[in-house]
């Protein structure tokens, strides 16, 4: 029973969080929509963060302490799905990019927007034991030779490119390639993560055995 109601309130923390920030994305890349909600986004991202820590949080609880066998399948598909979001995003900031009418407010909005996709998709990982991310690496890589090709395209091949633009273009594609890199490579950056949850939860289980 607990491990039930843990994960209905950890899907709708998170799901409130996630759809919120879907909210956050659609004014950065809607035309004025940036600077019109500029002088709250602090408190929206910090209400945000907020919300998707504590589902975060409940959720291990209901996985890790509870043992739910249910929730980590559900888990499985939301990253699945933020992965498709991330990787949505990617091809619209590379849109973005390529037509340069973006000022640096808007650029280091849409670094934000991608490393924030990236950070809740490695905390779902995280949520899971044994989950695999190299699978995930796959499309963002795709997407990444993509963007070489427009970069290539735009800068070699087009009259009108604003030449120092390419700054920018080079950052994000240095960005999610190295992280996908990192992905795909599973060397155990998470690992010390990973293992600092597992120990949380394996003494707390030993220290219930021993005043049982």
């Amino acid at each position: 029973m607990l491990s039930i109601a843990t994960m209905l309130v950890s899907l709708a923390a998170l799901s409130v969080a996630m759809f919120g920030a879907g909210r956050l994305v659609f004014d950065v890349f809607n035309d004025g929509g940036l600077a019109k909600n500029l002088d709250g986004m602090s408190v929206k991202l910090a209400v945000l963060g907020l919300a998707f820590i504590f589902g975060w949080g409940i959720g291990l609880v209901s996985i890790r302490g509870f043992g739910n066998l249910v929730y980590p399948l559900v888990i499985n598909i939301y990253a699945w799905g933020c992965l498709a979001a991330v990787s949505v995003l990617y091809i619209k900031v590379i849109q973005k990019l390529y037509v340069q009418s973006y000022d640096a407010m808007r650029f280091w909005a849409y670094l934000i927007i991608l490393l924030g996709g990236l950070f809740v998709l490695i905390c779902l990982h995280l949520l899971v034991e044994g989950h695999d991310l190299r699978p995930f690496a796959i499309p963002l890589l795709v997407i990444s030779v993509i963007q070489l090709f427009v970069i290539v395209e735009r800068y070699v091949f087009t009259p009108d490119a604003i030449d120092w633009k390419v700054v920018c273009d080079v950052t994000i594609f240095l960005m999610m390639i190295s992280i996908s890199a990192l992905m795909l490579m599973h060397i155990g950056i998470l690992s010390p993560v990973r293992d600092q949850i597992n120990s949380i939860f394996l003494n707390n289980g030993n220290h219930n055995q021993d005043e049982g």
